[in-house]
């Protein structure tokens, strides 16, 4: 391509993908190199584009600047570009070949410090572009097998991962300084380890997700962001490996981890079964929709015996102004539609009711013939070794893959009913190590919904029989106490 005798209007582009540095230092670099360039050329710089800390390689991240040049480059401000070296301007042929098109329609020159001249206004020209690029392509695909074969060795290894943000539970250690410093260790924060214990404590024992997280961002305990918690974060953090210990890959455990837990990993494995279900999730969004879960500790338990599957009684204002009472539902809706309980009379009673189940039941052992726990944990090692076993089936072939898949996707049906149902037993066992005097005094400091968690762990269902003579009296004998 011949030079005009009018000194040509450049603009330099300069890219770095990855500013380690912090400080543009790489791209001032660049400038200065390109600068030298069109002085040797006698080209005026008019403009200077800069793409800092992005990558080219990432079509899904936008290169602000260079879009700008392109612009410039159609409009005519510009008839020339200087870059330091071509994998600077592309690394995905297809951007390549749209810059082809615009330099052919708009006769402009492009030359580079490392690579001379790039003309791709001829076949050769081209033809040199292209191999190129095919190599900054090959580049930048061997680059990223290495960094996820880098990841898989931390999986495997155990060890920590060098971004995101600093995990709520722990204080991370560092070496340097600047935003590219590296994480060499993470250390348990006690003050918020103290909080997650205690979170993982009432949710084991039965405590809704969304009271937990009312009750925290009512507290004003923020996440490590400095943010209020969210359903899905507290959810998502609770279930972590990483709180017991444990490296976590694509949301499965694959191992133990360089940083210690939090909580022990029998307390991790039952909170992952409980949270898992989409019981909870379904219990939480009920949560939120009425603040009855979060008033009334007994909710959902009562239930009046007008019919055959026993309805459930809802709270409702009292019309003689003695108190919100639990109503059975009208006819319309299955129920008998007059029978009711006060409230406040229900609670006290059931309150004593539970501090004396308490008192008589004698702590479970490892030896409770009703712990279901070690059939479920034989049934599971046998399901999950047949699933293990089906996946390599399914690699071989000689089946038919949906066939094979639905059997897995049973099997897991299964194994996750289990571990829910171990876990269930180990929240009524929880309840069960309180004594009734520990419970009494910790009692009123309770919120309803972790009073609710409590009631139920220990019963199935409190049923309400017919009002007797006088009605206007409390009946205690109308309630009958269904324990689990």
């Amino acid at each position: 391509m011949k030079a005009t005798a009018r000194a040509r209007r450049v603009g330099i582009y300069v890219r770095i993908s990855d500013d380690r540095e912090g400080g543009g230092l790489g791209v001032q670099r660049q400038e200065d190199d390109c600068r030298l360039l069109a002085a040797s050329l006698g080209w005026k710089v008019v403009e200077l584009y800069i793409d800092n800390d992005v990558s080219a390689s990432d079509r899904r991240k936008v290169r602000k600047d260079y879009r700008r040049m392109l612009a410039d480059i159609e409009s005519g401000h510009i008839d020339g570009v200087l870059a330091w070296h071509p994998d600077r301007l592309y690394r995905q042929p297809a951007e390549l070949e749209d810059l082809i098109i615009l330099i052919e329609a708009n006769d402009v020159e492009i030359r580079t410090k490392m690579a001379g001249e790039l003309d791709l206004s001829t076949p050769t020209g081209r033809l040199h572009a292209r191999m190129l690029g095919a190599i900054a392509k090959y580049e930048v695909e061997h680059k990223q097998e290495r960094i996820l074969r880098k990841v898989q060795e931390l999986v495997e290894a155990g060890t920590i991962h060098n971004g995101g943000h600093r995990p709520f539970g722990y204080e991370r250690i560092y070496e340097g300084t600047g935003p590219r410093r590296k994480v060499i260790e993470d250390r348990i924060d006690e003050t918020e380890a103290k909080y997650i214990r205690d979170w993982a404590k009432r949710a084991l024992e039965g405590e809704t997700l969304y009271s937990l997280v009312a009750d925290t961002n009512g507290k004003g305990i923020k996440t490590s962001t400095g943010g209020a918690w969210s359903y899905q974060g507290m959810r998502y953090m609770l279930m972590s490996g990483r709180i017991a210990g444990l490296k976590e890959h694509k949301r499965q455990i694959v191992g133990k981890a360089v940083w210690p837990g939090i909580i022990s990993e029998e307390d991790h494995q039952a909170l992952r079964a409980l949270l898992s279900d989409r019981a909870e999730q379904a219990k939480a969004n009920g949560a939120q929709r009425t603040s009855t879960a979060q008033k009334y500790p007994l909710s959902g338990l009562v239930r009046c015996t007008c019919a055959e599957d026993h309805i459930r009684m809802k709270t409702s204002p009292s019309s003689n102004r003695k108190g919100p009472v639990y109503r059975c539902p009208p006819k319309g809706d299955g129920g008998c539609g007059g029978r009711t309980i006060k409230i406040a009379d229900l609670e006290r009673l059931l309150e004593k009711a539970l501090f004396h189940k308490l008192e008589e039941v004698e702590p479970l052992d490892e030896s409770d013939p009703g712990d279901p726990r070690p059939a479920l944990e034989e049934k599971l090692e046998k399901w999950e070794r047949r699933v293990g076993e089906l996946k390599e089936e399914l690699l071989d072939g000689d089946r038919p893959a949906r066939e094979i898949q639905e059997a897995i996707d049973t099997l897991n049906s299964r194994i996750a009913k289990a571990q829910r149902e171990a876990a269930e037993y180990s929240v009524k066992t929880r309840v069960l190590e309180v004594s009734a005097e520990e419970l009494r005094e910790e009692w009123e400091d309770y919120l309803p919904a972790r009073k609710q968690g409590v009631y139920r762990s220990l019963i199935r269902e409190i049923l309400i029989h017919p009002a007797t003579r006088p009605f206007n009296r409390w009946n205690p004998d109308r309630v009958e106490v269904f324990w689990k």
